[in-house]
């Protein structure tokens, strides 16, 4: 009896396949258990596309009412695949998504899978309908991307496969192994080959890095590069510049430790020769915060306590600093705990006070709150009481931020 449900249900769904037309859109089998799906593969000798999504999931939802319905969409996906669908979140996705976990890094993930069950090509998160279609016909047709994985892993490095290897890293949204693949391209070429416009249209997005030589030769060779590439000069010029100011930023921004406590700057002076120069060179907008926050940074190094109050005053006062009085909060924060001049502490006091009463006098919800440092400037002057009063407002602000945010998260899902 179990022999006949079996091929009484296996009809059913082969029918069920069968029947599927062509102008509906993909015609899914949803949460069938799995042995039965790999059976119809392998009766029909056909791959298998997984949609693997989640309730939540807003991409999702939009691929299955804008892409899936699609009768271009429906004409192929039916013709060729077994199209089967799972929330992995439910029933049989939850063990189908254990199985196939190194396969699924976000929802929606797509997975073309053939009929002994091996995953041989993926895609993730929303795709218009011809991307779609050429993805998975690619992998239909041993363009996979694990088929491209291999033979990069074999040393194959021409151009033209390298760009269709991207193709596939792109639509499983990759993007690391991308920028991976695409920087160590970058190392095997002249630095005169970004003149060239195949090669820059190729590794271009990826010069971020101010210590690269392509860094250094695309920014001294602008202009002849943007002449011979014809490349949108202000987005390659912005690009240049984020990638300059999270440089400099990694070099003289204070950290903390586990406990908030500032650690000590770390003298770094060949990084910020490079940097001085590349910044001097490229004319680039925020140029002058680079140099401010890079001078602040060398004062810190050489204790010189009262110039760096002094400079900072100089440079907030032109805006040289942002419109924001974070860096002020970490400098006077770094201050208090290295500085022995209680005098510029006092200094910092008494900005950060006016500042925060300033903000108290707002009704705005995106107002700034100083709490914290105030705290640590007055446990630094020796005003015990003071510095737990501050330190106690600072904690009640973050415990209502942070439910703010819970809530927030709950909303949103």
């Amino acid at each position: 009896m179990k022999k006949i449900g079996f091929i009484v249900q296996f009809l059913c769904l082969a029918l069920f396949s069968f029947g599927q037309s062509a102008g509906d859109g993909i015609r899914f089998i949803e949460g069938e258990k799995w042995e039965n799906v790999l059976k119809m593969a392998q009766e029909q000798d056909k791959y298998i596309f997984m949609d693997c999504y989640t309730s939540w999931c807003g991409p999702c939802k939009a691929l299955a009412k804008d892409i899936f319905t699609r009768k271009d969409v429906g004409d192929f996906f039916n013709a060729n695949f077994i199209n089967v669908k799972y929330d992995m979140e439910k029933g049989v996705g939850k063990d189908l998504y254990k199985h196939y976990k190194s396969n699924i890094i976000g929802f929606p993930t797509l997975l073309l899978i053939n009929k002994e069950g091996k995953v041989v090509h993926q895609m993730a998160g929303f795709q218009e309908a011809n991307v779609l279609i050429d993805g998975m016909k690619a992998g239909m047709e041993g363009k996979s991307l694990f088929a491209y994985k291999d033979r990069y892993a074999a040393g194959e490095r021409e151009l033209a496969f390298l760009k269709d290897y991207v193709v596939a890293l792109q639509g499983a949204f990759l993007k690391d192994d991308i920028e991976n693949i695409v920087l160590d391209y970058m190392k095997t070429i002249p630095v005169e080959k970004l003149q060239e416009k195949e090669i820059w249209n190729f590794v271009g997005a990826y010069i971020k890095d101010p210590y690269s030589p392509q860094f250094d030769y695309v920014i001294f060779n602008i202009d002849r590069l943007a002449n011979k590439v014809k490349f949108d000069r202000y987005s390659v010029e912005r690009q240049l510049g984020w990638a300059l100011e999270r440089a400099v930023d990694q070099v003289v921004e204070v950290k903390f430790d586990k406990d908030g406590v500032p650690l000590r700057l770390v003298d770094a002076a060949g990084k910020v020769d490079t940097l001085l120069r590349l910044i001097d060179r490229g004319n680039l907008k925020r140029a002058e915060t680079l140099r401010a926050k890079i001078r602040i940074y060398e004062l810190e190094l050489a204790q010189k306590w009262n110039e760096i109050y002094e400079c900072q005053m100089m440079y907030r006062g032109i805006k040289a600093l942002g419109f924001s009085d974070r860096y002020l909060e970490e400098t006077a924060q770094y201050l208090a705990a290295y500085c022995p001049d209680k005098a510029v502490i006092e200094k910092y006091l008494t900005l950060i006070e006016k500042l925060q009463q300033e903000e108290d006098k707002g009704s705005s919800k995106l107002r700034s709150y100083y709490y914290g440092t105030l705290s640590v400037l007055h446990a630094k002057l020796g005003n015990a009481a003071k510095a737990k009063e501050f330190k106690k407002m600072d904690e009640k602000i973050k415990a209502e931020k942070a439910k703010e945010f819970e809530s927030f998260l709950k909303k949103s899902n």
